[in-house]
């Protein structure tokens, strides 16, 4: 296991800036998802702490140690990290048995110990019996389960996982999410694990560190992500739902206030210390509903999902705000209806 900290770094490519003043403290034998849009900076952040980039200022630090800095930089190959490329990066000349036991032989590891740990790699990522095969030769789902396997013979404290799913299929995902969660629980080493994909984090992680425009924008636990987003950018990018304008009425109490939200006054939560004043809203689908009595609003869009059905709603008062309900028998698009609140979560600082 390994503790990774990043302490005030910031990374910039000429005149870009890539990552900006990001401090994150990752615990020992931790599994962080680090999440944000396409160009976020999230994948700079994995290859810094891998040593394939140099900091601009700020400091890296595994175990306690400087790794990199303005006036040190230990390479990548001296870090004893085990990393999974989104392409596999397997050679296809090598067997499976080649490939996963590459590190092994750079590091002069031979005989019986080679040859344990070769295996023993295989079996826990369910290849055992596959080591004569070549790359051409698997399927996706195996492809990345060599890269795992390579990455496990090494033994590495600390595991990087850069966008590790983004070329499978959405059952062969399910399947390797399984596998990422099995390998957490059988190694304890630290994992860090880079995606675009929301649902993969909020599925695999403790914790998840959401990156916006090269910041640091809100680290907690999926839960807390999902129903207490810091940031207006977070409550958009995380999960579904709506954001709408509002008017807290009067100070927090006991984690909720009162506030008047397309014309009605309603109970919303919020953090201790909340003024009264405007405020932007963040309403999931779990906080709205269809009611006899509520706010007017007219169906946009009915979509079913097997069992349920998504629908969008705009309120009459507020029709540039789309709802988004789960309702289990649908009114048809056009259709008149009300709407009653019945939580939401009011943004800090916003």
């Amino acid at each position: 296991m390994a503790r990774v900290t990043l302490d005030s770094v910031n990374k910039r490519f000429g005149a870009a800036v890539a990552v900006e003043d990001f401090t994150l403290d990752i615990p020992h034998g931790s599994f962080l998802a680090v999440l944000g849009p396409s160009g976020c900076g999230k994948s700079t952040v994995l290859r810094l702490i891998a040593g394939f980039e140099r900091v601009s200022s700020g400091q890296v630090l595994i175990d306690g140690s400087i790794v990199s800095g303005p006036s040190v930089h230990v390479p990548a190959e001296s870090r004893h990290v085990g990393i999974v490329f989104q392409s596999y990066a397997l050679w296809p000349h090598m067997t499976v048995e080649g490939n996963v036991g590459y590190p092994l032989r750079v590091a002069k590891v031979r005989g019986e110990a080679y040859r344990g740990r070769v295996a023993a790699a295989l079996e826990m990522v369910g290849l055992a019996g596959f080591d004569a095969r070549r790359p051409s030769e698997l399927s996706g789902g195996q492809r990345q389960r060599v890269a795992l396997a390579r990455c496990l013979v090494m033994e590495p404290s600390l595991v990087l996982l850069d966008e590790p799913l983004a070329n499978l299929d959405v059952h062969l995902r399910a399947s390797m999410e399984d596998e990422f969660r099995a390998f957490h629980a059988k190694t304890g080493a630290t994992m860090i694990y880079v995606t675009h994909d929301q649902a993969e984090a909020m599925a695999l992680a403790e914790r998840i560190a959401v990156m916006d425009k090269g910041r640091l924008v809100q680290v907690a636990d999926p839960h807390t992500l999902y129903s207490e987003p810091a940031t207006t950018m977070v409550a958009g990018f995380i999960g579904k739902g709506a954001l709408a304008d509002a008017e807290v009425l009067a100070p927090a109490e006991d984690g909720r206030c009162r506030a008047r939200l397309f014309g009605m006054d309603v109970l919303l939560r919020c953090r201790a210390g909340q003024p009264a004043g405007k405020a932007r809203v963040c309403l999931r689908p779990e906080d709205v509903a269809l009611a006899g009595e509520g706010v007017p609003a007219t169906v946009r869009r009915a979509t079913y999902k097997g069992g349920v059905t998504e629908i969008e709603v705009t309120p009459e008062t507020s029709p540039d705000v789309t709802l988004l309900l789960i309702v289990s028998s649908a009114p048809k698009p056009g259709a008149s209806v009300k709407v009653r609140v019945d939580g939401g979560w009011v943004i800090p600082g916003s």
